[in-house]
């Protein structure tokens, strides 16, 4: 007696015909759903920022190290100047931030230019950018490292 190619034999010595049981014969597999990895959200940078108030600051050369960012006009004291963007990383490199001991956000905007002080004038709140003092015009932003 030939079994049909589908027929399976159970513990039992019962043949069944593929996984379909009584009701379920045509019932697409469940697919197990697996938990996501989280991810640091970071937005990529476009090429003039929304984030970066170019009415109130500029990139130059500076005096400190290569380019800086400057103050085009006063800036008061306590005042967001928005928000660090870029690419999440686990290299080294010129432009990254560490988040943790082992995330950095490559910086990709132009806050990237603001160069350490150990008497800076601007300070980061996780990835913002707010100034601890009034800035004049042309003043450059600075802030500590941390190094």
């Amino acid at each position: 007696m030939a079994k049909k190619a589908s027929q399976k034999k159970t513990a039992s010595g019962k043949a069944t015909t593929g996984t379909a049981k009584k009701g379920l014969k045509n019932r697409a597999p469940v697919k197990k759903k697996v938990p996501a990895k989280k991810k640091v959200k970071v937005k990529k940078a476009a090429a003039k920022s929304k984030e970066v108030p170019y009415d109130l600051v500029y990139v130059a050369d500076s005096p400190l190290h290569g380019k800086g960012m400057f103050a085009k006009k006063k800036i008061k004291a306590d005042i967001t100047l928005g928000k660090l963007e870029g690419n999440p990383t686990r290299k080294d490199g010129i432009y990254v931030l560490w988040l943790t001991a082992t995330k950095g956000l490559e910086v990709t905007n132009d806050f990237r230019f603001i160069n350490h002080s150990s008497d800076p004038n601007c300070a980061l709140t996780d990835t913002e950018v707010i100034t601890l003092k009034a800035i004049k015009p042309d003043e450059e932003l600075t802030h500590d490292y941390g190094w």
